[in-house]
C-alpha cells in the first residue's frame, strides 16, 4: 500500500504535442476524425508517437465551411479517413500509449484550444474519467508570442510562415497529424532554445 507521508519521486512531466483534424469546430455536433501525438523528452529527443483514424461520431454533422477545405485537400481527407476504428478503441489505445510513456503526459499544440478540447471530451465521454493529462496544457502560439516579444496576432504571421531563422520549416504541413504534432514538437522546442 502506498505511503502518503512519503509518496517517492514524483513522474517526470513528458512534453506530448498533439494535432487532430475535424469534421467541424466543437464536439460532439462534429467528429474528430484523426489525431496524433509525440512524446518528447526534455531535451526535445523524440521518444514516441501515436496516431488514429477514427470514425465518425454516430448522429454527427459536417460542417460546411470544413468540408470545402477538405474537398480542396483530398489526398489528406483520404489519409485521415484510411482504416478508421471505433472512437472508444480509439482513445482506449491513446490512453494505453499516454501510461507507457513513464511520466505525467503535458498536452501542447499550435494552437492547442481546439485539438485539446476535442482530445479531452473524447477522452471522457469514451472512457469516462478523467484523462492523465490534466486539464491545461501549452499552447505554443501564445509560447511563442512571449518567448519573441510579439503582439499575439503577429505570432501567427511571424513564426508559422517564416521559420527558417530558427531552423524549421512549417509550411507546406501535411495534415497527417502525427507529423504535424512533430512539427509543431520541434517549433517548441527550438524557442525553447532561442536566447531573449
Amino acid at each position: 500500500m502506498p505511503d502518503k507521508a512519503n509518496p517517492g519521486p514524483e513522474r517526470p512531466d513528458i512534453l506530448v504535442s498533439v494535432d487532430g483534424e475535424f469534421t467541424g469546430p466543437i464536439p460532439p455536433l462534429f467528429s474528430m476524425i484523426s489525431f496524433g501525438a509525440v512524446a518528447y523528452a526534455a531535451d526535445g529527443k523524440e521518444l514516441s508517437r501515436f496516431k488514429a483514424n477514427l470514425l465518425e461520431l454516430a448522429g454527427s454533422a459536417r460542417d460546411p465551411v470544413s468540408m470545402a477545405w477538405w474537398a480542396e485537400h483530398p489526398e489528406a481527407w483520404a489519409a485521415a479517413t484510411k482504416n478508421p476504428i471505433g472512437p472508444e478503441e480509439g482513445m482506449r489505445n491513446f490512453d494505453a500509449w499516454l501510461r507507457s510513456l513513464g511520466g505525467r503526459p503535458r498536452l501542447m499544440g499550435w494552437p492547442l484550444p481546439v485539438d485539446f478540447l476535442f482530445i479531452y471530451w473524447y477522452y471522457v465521454r469514451f472512457l469516462g474519467e478523467r484523462p492523465p493529462f490534466g486539464k491545461d496544457g501549452l499552447d505554443i502560439k501564445s509560447y511563442a508570442a512571449g518567448k519573441l516579444g510579439l503582439e499575439f496576432g503577429a505570432a501567427s504571421r511571424t513564426v508559422k510562415e517564416d521559420l527558417d531563422w530558427l531552423g524549421i520549416r512549417v509550411r507546406g504541413l501535411e495534415h497527417d497529424p502525427a507529423d504535424d504534432a512533430d512539427r509543431q514538437g520541434r517549433l517548441y522546442f527550438a524557442l525553447s532554445a532561442r536566447r531573449p
